[in-house]
């Protein structure tokens, strides 16, 4: 079911049981696995409800009745008024055709990345690009370049008004049955790096050759331009408080990735 993490801005969550991390961490269990617990995998999508209406990503081809009925649950009956697609992908991407349909009055609007759009149905989405804004009424939303990409053909969004900054495939995680749409103020311990390590380590794989001192100030970066109060993953927790010691997290992250890569190279 759908939760609001923010006033007005709900999470729309699609969760997968990951069968092969469970019995992998049920044999050599990394120091935040609980015992008896199934891992999960999630895509998440964000609605926004100003004075009109914003739904961020589409869930996978998976969660189609789900992100159906609970879009229009959290909508209670108000017109959906724009569907914005981070990037071509199914986890991202997967439910726009279905979307359109049951939402002809929505406007769907896509990266600007060239002339071919022919995935996921984006060929009549509205193209975007980073620096355009969009004002929903209580809610501004910027159009970012993502600073850490999973490929060009991807945006970040930055909603002015609360602070919350939603970073797509960035500071992804996998998560545990019973934390479910969750955010990490409500756990019982801080996310421990191991678990962003491991998700970033497959999804931004690039992280292995990174500029470790590039790296860093990119994410000093993010916190002096946009000192963001909330962070709003599409594959893990959202994060309303602390919300630079997490960002300031994934230095060691990157760094572990890394020396991962080195130690296998030396082999």
């Amino acid at each position: 079911m759908p939760r609001e993490v923010v006033d007005d801005i709900y999470l729309i969550q699609e969760c997968n049981d990951r069968t092969a991390l469970t019995e992998q961490y049920s044999k050599e269990a990394p120091d935040w696995y609980e015992e008896g617990k199934t891992v999960h995998s999630s895509q998440s999508a964000y609605l926004l409800l100003g004075e009109e209406t914003l739904l961020f990503d589409t869930l996978s081809p998976a969660a189609t009745e789900q992100v159906l009925t609970e879009v229009d649950d959290v909508l209670d009956g108000r017109d959906l008024d724009y569907i914005v697609v981070s990037h071509p992908e199914a986890p991202h991407a997967g439910n726009s055709r279905e979307l359109c349909a049951a939402h002809p009055e929505a406007e769907l609007i896509a990266p600007d990345y060239g002339n071919t759009h022919e995935l996921y149905y984006l060929g009549d989405a509205t193209q975007i690009s980073p620096g355009a804004t969009l004002d929903i009424g209580g809610f501004e939303l910027e159009v970012l370049d993502p600073v850490f990409v999973d490929h060009k053909m991807h945006i970040w969004l930055y909603e002015r008004t609360t602070g919350t900054l939603f970073t797509v495939d960035f500071l992804g995680l996998m998560h545990l049955d019973g934390e479910c749409l969750a955010c990490t103020d409500e756990l019982n311990e801080p996310v421990a790096p191991h678990r962003l390590e491991l998700f970033h380590g497959r999804a931004l794989f690039w992280f292995e050759y990174a500029d470790l001192q590039k790296v860093d100030a990119a994410i000093e970066d993010i916190i002096e331009t946009y000192d963001p109060a909330v962070l709003a993953p599409a594959h893990g927790f959202v994060v309303r408080e602390e919300t630079a010691a997490y960002l300031r997290n994934m230095k060691s992250v990157v760094r572990s990735i890394a020396a991962d890569r080195a130690v296998s190279e030396a082999w």
